[in-house]
Formats: structure tokens, C-alpha cells, sequence
């Protein structure tokens, strides 16, 4: 009988995740079962589950991917500082490449999610609701507005879900550097809008 190595067994847990993030994309995450993972890749149910043992656990182990991709890209920015290319920067890794937009079917479908009695999605959704406010934070420091972050994080999703349905070509990280000074002109807009805001009413009667 072969003997199963780690080596093994990480090639086998790559291809399971593989499978289910390309059936998300195409199916959506509640037509996915684990039965359809398996099949895809010729694999039994309970060979799946020898990886993973819930249906929830694999779908926190892909979200720990997208989770992982956010982090790689803007861990630059920890070492970097706010400097003036700062935003540019940001906005360049994360839209380098196609990869984070194949994280964008399953965290869509997370942030969707009508929660239910003994609802194993719950807490996966809480988890993309914290990984947006950790990048609401991350612009926010780089922005001389910060309440225009927010506003950055939903541009940034619409783009990478237009790309994720083909709406949009790829090669986003292109836009990056006029992404970055939109948002910059939009900051020193609403400061000199506050700025004559403040003027008009501190001015004599």
C-alpha cells in the first residue's frame, strides 16, 4: 500500500480548495456542496472530509486565502510609512494581477448572508466584516480625509467584482495611480470645501 506523505496530503488539500474556489466563482457558494467539490476533482466525500471536517471549515480555509492575499500585498505599507506615494502604493498591490479577484464570489456571498438557526456562515461573515474594517483603517491612514475611506473600500470592491465577472478588462493595477490621485483631489477638495465652510460662519454680521 503507498504511504501518504505531508507532501501528499498538501498537494491533495491544495486541489480540494482549488476546486471549491473555482465552483464558487462559477456556481455561487450555496449551489456548492462538498459532494460537488469532490466530483470535480474525482475524489470521494469522505476523502474530502478527511481534510476537512465541515463544509465550514473548507470554506474558512479559503477565506484564510483571501484573508492571507490582502495581507501579503499591503504588508509593504508596515515597513513603509504614509509617505506621499503611500496611497498609490497601496492601491498598486492591491490590484496587481487577477488573484484577488477569484476571493471575490465567496466574500460576496459572505457579506450577503441571511443569517439562520445554528448557522454555520456566521462567523465567517463576521470575519470579512472585520478584514474590511482593517482596510478601511489601512486607507483611512493614508488618506489626509479619512472619511473618505470607506468610499475608497466600496470603488475598490466594485472594480474587483467587475473584474470577477468579466465586466471589466484585466491589468486593474494600471488605474492605481489615477485611482490614488482621485481620492487625494477628492481630500483636498472637501477640505477646502470645510475650509470656506468655516470661513463663511466665523465671518462678521
Amino acid at each position: 500500500m503507498a504511504r501518504h506523505t505531508r507532501e501528499d496530503a498538501a498537494v491533495t488539500r491544495a486541489r480540494i480548495l482549488a476546486s471549491a474556489q473555482q465552483l464558487i466563482r462559477h456556481r455561487g457558494l450555496h449551489c456548492v456542496t462538498v459532494d460537488d467539490v469532490a466530483r470535480a476533482i474525482g475524489m470521494t466525500r469522505g476523502a474530502v472530509y478527511g481534510h476537512f471536517r465541515s463544509r465550514a471549515e473548507l470554506l474558512g480555509a479559503l477565506l484564510a486565502c483571501a484573508e492571507a492575499d490582502f495581507a501579503a500585498r499591503l504588508a509593504p505599507l508596515a515597513q513603509g510609512g504614509a509617505g506621499p506615494d503611500a496611497l498609490a502604493q497601496a492601491l498598486q498591490a492591491l490590484l496587481h494581477g487577477d488573484e484577488l479577484a477569484r476571493h471575490v464570489s465567496l466574500i460576496a456571498a459572505l457579506l450577503q448572508h441571511k443569517c439562520g438557526d445554528a448557522c454555520e456562515l456566521c462567523p465567517l461573515r463576521q470575519r470579512v466584516l472585520r478584514g474590511v474594517e482593517s482596510l478601511r483603517v489601512t486607507f483611512a491612514m493614508l488618506l489626509p480625509t479619512p472619511d473618505l475611506a470607506g468610499l475608497l473600500v466600496a470603488h475598490l470592491w466594485g472594480l474587483l467584482g467587475a473584474h470577477a465577472m468579466h465586466l471589466a478588462p484585466a491589468g486593474l493595477s494600471g488605474s492605481a495611480a489615477a485611482l490614488a490621485r482621485l481620492y487625494q483631489g477628492r481630500a483636498a477638495l472637501s477640505g477646502a470645501r470645510a475650509s470656506c465652510r468655516s470661513d463663511a460662519t466665523s465671518a462678521p454680521r
